[in-house]
């Protein structure tokens, strides 16, 4: 269970979709620093079935507070549960291309 880190913007960086092309049955993928302008883009929607989760704080910066209707399963993190999130899968993969 492989938790993708996405860090880069999908409206300036291939990141998100270089992560979804790796992406297995069993991992989680989580938004941080631009990577949360991914809520409110189309790519997102391929992630089906899996665990996605988004540093709050760091959507609120940008604006982002809340994902598409399509992505409602998006789960809204503070620092504390991205900690526990990196000691439950194993290997841990940034993604920032």
């Amino acid at each position: 269970m492989t938790l993708h880190i996405v860090s880069k913007s999908p409206y300036t960086s291939s990141a998100l979709k270089e992560c979804l092309g790796a992406f297995a049955q069993g991992d989680a993928l989580l938004l941080i620093e631009d990577g949360a302008y991914a809520l409110h883009h189309p790519t997102l929607a391929r992630v089906q079935n899996a665990p996605v989760y988004c540093l709050e704080a760091d959507a609120a910066a940008r604006g982002q507070q809340q994902p598409r209707a399509a992505m409602d399963s998006v789960e809204m993190i503070d620092d504390a549960r991205w900690v526990q999130l990196c000691t439950e899968h194993q290997p841990i993969v940034s993604w920032f291309r």
